[in-house]
């Protein structure tokens, strides 16, 4: 049960050891504290993910006026997208998981009227990764969520980040390290380009159903996020659907009629060819 370690996820071990890491891997120091370099706890983290993600995905759903059929299916086809699952040698060291499952459930507080306790789970899930703050701002409509910006800023401070040796001993990762707009680019022409609707548009899959009566102003802004964040990524569909993905996912379940849901679930989790995943 053991999956290839991918960069990020040596980097990951490299924090977990006390070891210094490059910019944005240093003030990602939650999970590396807890799990160290145990497989096994990082498996448990991973596994235990998917129910937070999905159970928090329902009720932040419902919360936010979806019945529970609708709710349910928000919560399916936001964990049947694959830049949720992410590439295989993110499992199980990785952090975009486990901060989506906890961002989420900050957004169900905000949506239940508990301000105080959303702010306080997305402090902790910025340990796991920042740009949860900007996440759970998206998804709760909300200012409040990005004060825990300042525990970024305080990680920041106390993790310098440093060349590490991942990074150093492999020439494609220092290059998007010191260039990451010009290797985002570069990487992009390769993958064929920003018009690839196979990459940029398929992974959505049956959630571009919420787009349908022309979205909301919150889809749009979470889905200019994830796209704006391609032009400092190399990566592709794991850094675009993360912000916008329960947006994504409630706007099509909530458009789509309620007897139509079955399928469009289906549909959704069983692909016609292998999805791409990075």
């Amino acid at each position: 049960m053991r999956s290839a370690i991918g960069p990020d996820a040596a980097r990951y071990l490299e924090v977990a050891h006390g070891r210094p890491v490059v910019a944005p891997f240093n003030v990602r120091w939650l999970l590396p504290a807890l799990c160290r370099d145990s497989l096994r706890r990082w498996w448990v983290v991973w596994i235990g993910s998917w129910p937070l993600l999905a159970a928090g995905a329902a009720l932040w759903a419902h919360l936010g006026g979806a019945g529970w059929e609708q709710a349910a299916a928000t919560a399916v086809l936001l964990v049947a997208l694959p830049g949720v699952l992410q590439p295989d040698s993110t499992h199980p060291v990785g952090v975009d998981l486990p901060a989506m499952a906890l961002s989420m459930w900050a957004a169900v507080c905000f949506a239940a009227g508990m301000p105080v306790l959303g702010l306080a789970v997305t402090i902790v899930a910025v340990g796991v990764k920042e740009q949860a703050a900007i996440w759970v701002a998206l998804w709760a409509w909300s200012p409040l969520p990005l004060l825990a910006l300042a525990a970024v800023g305080l990680a920041y401070v106390l993790r310098r980040p440093a060349m590490d040796r991942i990074t150093a001993a492999h020439p494609v990762l220092r290059r998007v390290h010191e260039h990451p707009v010009r290797s985002a680019f570069e990487h992009r022409a390769q993958a064929g380009g920003w018009r690839n609707s196979w990459l940029m548009v398929a992974p959505w899959s049956v959630t571009l159903a919420a787009l349908y009566d022309g979205g909301t102003p919150q889809l749009w802004a979470a889905l200019a996020v994830g796209y704006a964040s391609l032009l400092i990524a190399t990566d592709t569909v794991r850094i675009y659907q993360p912000p916008a993905a329960p947006l994504m996912a409630l706007g099509a379940a909530t458009v789509i009629p309620t007897s139509w849901l079955p399928l469009a679930v289906i549909a959704a989790v069983f692909w016609w060819r292998q999805p791409v995943t990075g």
